[in-house]
Order: C-alpha cells, then sequence, then structure tokens
C-alpha cells in the first residue's frame, strides 16, 4: 500500500512541475501582424477605432480609422497612420503606447494595458489616452499577405 501512496505522490509532484514549467511570454511573442478594436466609454467623446497594426521588437506602426458618435449620428473621424512602442511581460500581459495626430500641433497618446491568451493569438484590454478618455479594446493576430477588411 506504501508503494502506491509513493507512486501517487510522485506522479501529483511531476504532474505539478509540469504545469509549472508551462511557458510564459517573452518580447519575440509580441512580434506579428494585428487588428484591434478599440471604443470609448467617455460620454465626452463616444467612438470606436479598427487599426491594422505590425511590432516588431516592440515598435508599433499602423494604420488606424475611427468612427464618431454625437447624437445617435455616426461619423468618420481620424484615419491615418499611428505609431508607438510595445512590450510583453512573462505572465503574457502587455503594455502599448499608440501615438497619431489627427490635428496639427495634437497628438494623441492612448496607454493600452492588454492580457493574451494562452495561445498568445489575440487579447483584451483597457485603454485610456492623454486627454482623459478611456475604454476598451481587443484584438487579434492576423496576417496580412490575406485578404482582410482594410480600416477605413
Amino acid at each position: 500500500m506504501n508503494t502506491y501512496k509513493y507512486l501517487l505522490l510522485a506522479a501529483t509532484l511531476g504532474l505539478s512541475a509540469q504545469v509549472q514549467a508551462a511557458p510564459g511570454c517573452t518580447a519575440a511573442n509580441l512580434n506579428g501582424s494585428y487588428v484591434l478594436y478599440q471604443n470609448s466609454v467617455a460620454l465626452a467623446n463616444l467612438h470606436t477605432g479598427r487599426c491594422e497594426i505590425t511590432v516588431l521588437n516592440g515598435v508599433v506602426g499602423g494604420s488606424c480609422a475611427f468612427t464618431t458618435t454625437q447624437s445617435g449620428v455616426i461619423t468618420p473621424g481620424f484615419a491615418g497612420p499611428v505609431s508607438g512602442t510595445a512590450t510583453m511581460n512573462t505572465d503574457c500581459s502587455a503594455v502599448a503606447q499608440l501615438d497619431f495626430s489627427p490635428a496639427p500641433d495634437v497628438t494623441v497618446q492612448s496607454f493600452f494595458d492588454l492580457q493574451f491568451t494562452p495561445d498568445k493569438q489575440s487579447f483584451i484590454g483597457q485603454w485610456t489616452n492623454n486627454f482623459g478618455l478611456l475604454g476598451t479594446s481587443a484584438g487579434t493576430r492576423f496576417s496580412p499577405f490575406l485578404p482582410s477588411t482594410p480600416a477605413q
């Protein structure tokens, strides 16, 4: 009977070690192309956005298109290039900053706090910007070589 207890204990410890040894995230896991969607939850500036970005060694580049909602009317907003930085933590959380200039001498800096799924293929999170707005964001990897709906 003691032999079975030792085998059970050894198997349990082995399984525990395997679970703990699951690979975490590295900076290289962040490299790739993403489509991300965001929305503002601030009543002062309700809007949604769709971006296509590429991350390479912490440098972000791409384009975004936003729509605004005023009095129930949806209208196109800023559409153009974005740039910034991003880092991945070992727990698969990530932070990013995306900057864009919707008008001369105006720069919007958005700060993203994201959590990737265990397979590192998609994320969900929140953002704030330097104008005090906040919102949510979600996204997934995509291949820029396959057909997709462009940000517009």
